[in-house]
């Protein structure tokens, strides 16, 4: 079985003997004869190398069919106190979920009551949830002590009976515990006295450590009932949550902790729980998904293979006859490599029918054995008749220098079998000599593709990678034929929580909900009503044309005023709106016709068409359902001319691995690659942040034309369409040499960078191409067409035409939103500048900076913050922070954008300076401070401080204009000599915060000299002395590291206690009111515990650097969801009483 992967064969012997230990005392059979020794045994003298003999009447207990292992709750002591795990041997178990009413019976009676089966009522499960065979185990959960112990499902034997195993924790707990004397250690020379001891199985206790998953990001068993609350929609949006434990017509879903001992809180019931290895399968791809996944513990890696970004299942795709879910039964051992696939397979190919005789020659080619290597060279039809004679020189002469060997050729028909490497040598020679004619070549091809194959591609990198809190398989529940394309597997161990979609509709039985997640589908008329009931883009011919504004002005933005509808497929959406009462997955098809007809591009080909066009038309899109992370096409990837709808979720637009933009339900994108203008200048990926799968529908070029063949107008609407657009597919870096912005820099290479960066997009007439008000720092040219220029309600408007441009002052990022909205008159094909594209270029292009920023008025306007305020560049000569500055890179980053992820360090070791704007710094989702104007980021490794990559997530609350400060600037006047002394300070700071000694101002070490680091002062902390050493390590993961110079302030007496912290080098001055001494404490000491901890009100005492210090700081907010994952390291530090779980080590 996968759980003992990790043990060593002896410990397996050992388990294997207490496992039968337990079974020959439980069949009352503790005294035996044993023919091999020809003695009589009992367990109590059996020695210990030695096991019980097998057998097989001992093995496990067989029960009837029907007959229970468990009802949930625990009660039965079939399963050892709740903490066995059962491995079927024969026949099937089922297991079931659901039985909540039995259940609230059940604990109005005694245990002896329930212990002597006097209940009759207690049917032990409703539904039905997973078929366990020989060789599947179940209750692994509790068998590690992962979480609760408290089981709300029931096993029962299946139709056939069942024989099943039952291996108890307890035995596994006592020979992990086992100690032998430590060799190593130097023993007492009293015998009296207890022997120095060491821990048996070091390598089965780090092992099942690892399983029992005891993270500081984990979820208790309680938040399963996440799964239960219907929110699919964005974060922000307006939609109204459904909790399924409030309707009243279910009795299905309970949470309730009175059936036992619970540490994290009891499973729902109705949820199922599974745990899964390192590598098993947990997701199956080309499987249609019937139930939705909640990460509760651990990590999932969803495996995407090559081809499929902007690729997708077919319409008509039938998926395998199996299950979506992993049943475990991957990677056992002793047994063969899983032959599972890691993608969907695709349909093959339809072969053409064959007569009689065409199938007796392909049998007949096929039942032939390769013998391709005994094909043959033959060197006269390698070159042309007359260069026969030089070819034979050139290879005699390589023949004389040793490189061929020609002595097997008797007669000038030289000759080489494919097989043969001197073939490779014969090609290289002539085709260096340029003899190969064009025959030649194409058999030297062949003849090396033979010999050097290509390399079997290695299987596909995970884009996808999902934690704790995450869910999968959200439309599932819907009734939508969700199908993922790549398998989604453990990476590590990893405990799910599972809603299955028939106990979710078993349970809304009685409820009017229930028909959100009943699917009707849509028949052709339905499509047709639909379509007809939404508005159109064509007006009627008595008004005014769509694209142009009332005479009185365009009107105001009407989206920007109302509030945001609910999303399709959210119950806010099936309660009011135009999804009312519309079944979730019909109301996607809902979103893609109505994204169909506000979309000009292909709306206007066909809003004509016949109705059996229009079906088509919608039929022809194909769904592809991607998962967090997932990318759905990239920058410039090629064969990629497809248009797609988001149908459900939230996507992030990147340009040059910067956000540009995030875009929800009903957003089109790849107009201009659908008509081949243009290919993808921008990467779409699912947000990170979306909580569950997306869902897109695709349609490529290839599927339109083939629908319009047949169908004249449409098609001519089509190249005509393309035609208007022509001129603006030819235009390349020309077109933005007369733009102000650059002024004397407007040469080649810098404009060609700049063009080449930009985003091209397409619009139809009347759609808005910018709206006023949106903080976007970019700027658009027109490449075709005709784009105005309007305020709304005014009578303003400026017509821009090929080559003009607008939003010059917004990439300079002198205007923070747009002054005006941008509406096509006609097809228009614009290119999109983006300030940090600008500066890329920039940055390529050092000449033209001074240029570019000269017309960036806003530096001058505002009080802007400079490096060299910083106090790392306290003291240091001013020709040095002139270089600073110049040689900094300037970055831009959007409101809301993702600067840094846990791990990730800054490039090149710079240190990022925030010139204007707000940063976030958050770990673990939680904020832990914002950074303003004049903050930075990365201090340590810019310093070449012995500091690991941070673990925290920066992002950008508002528009920030950041400077990359080199590194190698510094670095350059540190190895400068002459620079030695005026680099003192530098180098000061840079000793003491390394640990190195701390100097007063006559160069004499202060206190008793000695260098302190204290690398682990967070694990060393008095704070955690009575916690687990699993538990603080990974505290230690989840403080940030920062600076202060002397002087600086690290907390004021009487503010509220929000950081604790640790100090790894350096000194701190406490000083509290009415105390006339100042404490100095050093590194090692942690301060502000008591006030993080609630035992006082708030800081004590302030503390002020009284040296360079570096800190370890651990935010209150972080420190509290940390000890949620730990009850018991919570029950330790902050005094409250839990009910204990020992874990599997007692």
């Amino acid at each position: 079985m996968p759980l003992f992967k990790g043990c060593g064969i002896e410990f397996k012997r050992l388990l294997l003997r207490a496992i039968r230990e337990w079974e020959y005392h439980d069949a009352g059979k503790e005294t035996w004869y044993d023919p091999d020794y020809d003695e009589i045994c009992t367990l109590e003298k059996l020695p210990k190398d030695r096991l019980p003999p097998l057998h097989r009447p001992f093995i496990g207990m067989k029960l009837d069919p029907g007959e229970y292992i468990c009802r949930g709750g625990d009660y039965d002591d079939k399963l050892a106190e709740g903490s066995g795990k059962v491995v079927i041997i024969k026949g099937t178990v089922e297991k079931l979920v659901g039985d909540a009413p039995q259940a609230r019976q059940l604990r109005r009676l005694e245990p002896s009551q329930i212990q002597s089966n006097r209940f009759s009522g207690c049917q032990g499960g409703l539904c039905i949830v997973r078929i366990l065979k020989r060789g599947d185990c179940e209750g692994i959960t509790e068998f590690l002590g992962v979480g609760s112990e408290q089981r709300t499902c029931a096993l029962r034997a299946g139709p056939e009976g069942a024989r099943v195993r039952f291996v108890g924790r307890q035995a596994l707990t006592e020979l992990l515990q086992e100690k032998v004397i430590d060799e190593e250690a130097e023993q007492p020379e009293d015998p009296d006295d207890e022997p120095i001891m060491r821990p048996r199985w070091t390598k089965e206790v780090a092992y099942f450590n690892e399983l029992s998953l005891d993270r500081i990001d984990s979820l208790n068993h309680k938040e399963a009932r996440n799964l239960l609350t219907w929110n699919p929609g964005p974060v922000d949006g307006p939609d109204t949550p459904l909790d399924f434990l409030q309707l009243g017509g279910q009795s299905v879903f309970m949470v309730d902790n009175a059936l036992g001992t619970s540490v994290s809180g009891p499973l729902p019931e109705g949820i199922e729980e599974r745990y899964y290895f390192d590598g098993q399968t947990i997701l199956k791809p080309g499987v249609m998904g019937d139930s939705a996944i909640l990460i509760l513990r651990g990590e999932v890696e969803a495996l995407v293979p090559d081809g499929c970004a902007g690729n997708c299942l077919h319409r008509a795709w039938e998926s395998e006859g199996v299950g979506w879910l992993g049943d475990g039964r991957d990677l056992r051992c002793g047994e063969a490599a899983s032959t599972a696939p890691m993608v969907a397979r695709l349909p093959k190919a339809e072969l053409p029918e064959l007569d009689s005789d065409q199938e007796k020659v392909r049998r007949y080619l096929m039942e032939q054995p390769d013998r391709t290597a005994e094909q043959e060279v033959i060197m006269v039809s390698l070159v042309m008749p007359q260069n026969i004679k030089r070819a034979m020189a050139h290879l005699r002469k390589a023949a004389e220098e040793g490189r061929l060997d020609l002595s097997a050729m008797k007669t000038t028909d030289w000759r080489w079998l494919w097989g043969d490497p001197d073939c490779l040598i014969v090609f290289d020679v002539l085709e260096k000599a340029k003899l190969l004619s064009p025959h030649g070549l194409e058999v030297a091809e062949e003849v090396r593709f033979f010999l050097n194959p290509p390399q079997e591609e290695p299987p596909p990198e995970p884009q996808a990678v999902l934690g704790p809190g995450m869910q999968i398989g959200r439309l599932a529940l819907l009734g939508v034929p969700i199908v993922l394309s790549g398998v989604v597997r453990a990476k590590g161990p990893v405990l799910v929580a599972i809603l299955h979609r028939h106990v979710l509709l078993q349970a809304l039985g009685n409820c009017e909900e229930k028909a959100l997640f009943l699917p009707h589908g849509l028949t052709i008329h339905d499509r047709l009503d639909v379509l007809k009931a939404l508005p159109s883009t064509k007006n009627e011919v008595k008004d005014r044309p769509s694209h142009l504004g009332p005479i009185t002005g365009p009107p105001a933005h009407k989206d920007r005023d109302n509030q945001a509808e609910a999303a399709a497929g959210t119950f806010g959406g099936w309660l009011s709106g135009r999804y009312r009462h519309v079944p979730g997955a019909d109301a996607f098809e809902h979103v893609l016709m109505s994204a169909l007809k506000s979309y000009s591009v292909i709306w206007d080909l066909v809003h004509d068409a016949p109705p059996r066009l229009l079906d088509q038309l919608v039929r022809a899109w194909e769904p592809r359902w991607l998962l967090p992370g997932e990318t759905i096409v990239a920058d410039e990837e090629p064969d990629a001319d497809f248009v797609f709808v988001l149908v459900h979720g939230s996507c992030v637009v990147l340009l040059e691995d910067r956000e540009i933009e995030n875009v929800g339900q009903g957003s089109v994108q790849g107009a201009a690659q659908l008509l081949a203008l243009n290919g993808w200048t921008r990467t779409v990926q699912v947000s990170p942040t979306c909580n569950g799968e997306a869902m897109i529908q695709i349609l490529t070029r290839a599927k339109l034309m083939d629908m319009l063949d047949g169908h004249p107008l449409p098609k001519t609407r089509l190249r005509t369409l393309e035609q208007s657009l022509e001129e603006g597919k030819e235009a390349d870096w020309r077109i933005l040499k007369n733009i102000p912005a650059f002024g004397s820099c407007a040469y080649q290479p810098f404009l060609a960078r700049l063009h080449k960066d930009a985003d091209i997009r397409l619009f139809c007439a009347g759609d808005m191409v910018a709206f006023a008000g949106d903080d976007s720092a970019a700027m658009m040219v027109v490449l075709a067409g005709t784009v105005r220029c309007e305020q709304p309600q005014t009578l303003f408007f400026v017509e821009l035409r090929r080559g003009e441009w607008c939003y010059q002052d917004n990439i300079l990022g002198n205007t923070p939103i747009f002054g005006h909205d941008a509406v096509a008159v006609t097809n228009v094909l614009v290119l999109v500048l983006y300030r940090h594209a600008m500066q890329n270029a920039m940055i390529a292009y050092p000449e033209t900076r001074k240029v570019v920023i000269a017309n960036e008025t806003w530096r001058k306007q505002t009080d802007c913050p400079e490096p060299s305020a910083l106090p790392v560049f306290a003291k240091l000569p001013a020709p040095l922070l002139t270089d600073v500055v110049e040689e900094a890179k300037p970055v831009y980053y959007r409101p809301c954008s993702l600067l840094y992820s846990p791990g990730e360090a800054i490039e090149d070791a710079a240190m990022l300076f925030v010139v204007r704007g707000e940063l976030q710094v958050a770990i673990m989702g939680i904020e832990v401070r914002r950074i303003g104007a004049g903050g930075y980021v990365g201090l340590h490794h810019f310093m070449g401080l012995d500091c690991s990559a941070p673990n925290v997530t920066i992002r950008s609350t508002l528009a920030c204009d950041c400077l990359l400060l080199q590194q190698s600037t510094v670095q350059k006047a540190l190895d400068d000599e002459l620079m030695e002394d005026d680099m003192l300070p530098y180098s000061a700071a840079v000793r003491v915060l390394s640990g190195g000694e701390i100097l007063d101002a006559f160069g004499f070490p202060v206190g008793d000299g000695s260098a302190k680091n204290v690398p682990d002062c967070v694990e060393q902390s008095e704070v955690f002395r009575a916690c687990s050493r699993s538990f603080v390590s990974q505290v230690a993961e989840i403080v940030e590291d920062l600076a202060f110079w002397p002087g600086e302030t690290l907390y004021l007496q009487y503010e509220e206690g929000n950081f604790m912290y640790f100090i790894r080098s350096g000194r701190v001055r406490l000083e509290v009111l009415g105390r006339k001494e100042h404490e100095i404490v050093e590194a090692g000491t942690t301060l502000g515990d008591m006030a993080v901890l609630d035992q006082v009100p708030h800081y004590v005492e302030s503390a002020y650097a009284e040296t360079h210090v570096w800190v370890r700081a651990l935010n209150k907010k972080l420190l509290r969801r940390s000890l949620s994952s730990f009850p018991e390291e919570e029950r330790c530090m902050l005094g409250q009483v839990h009910a204990a779980n020992p874990g599997i080590f007692g």
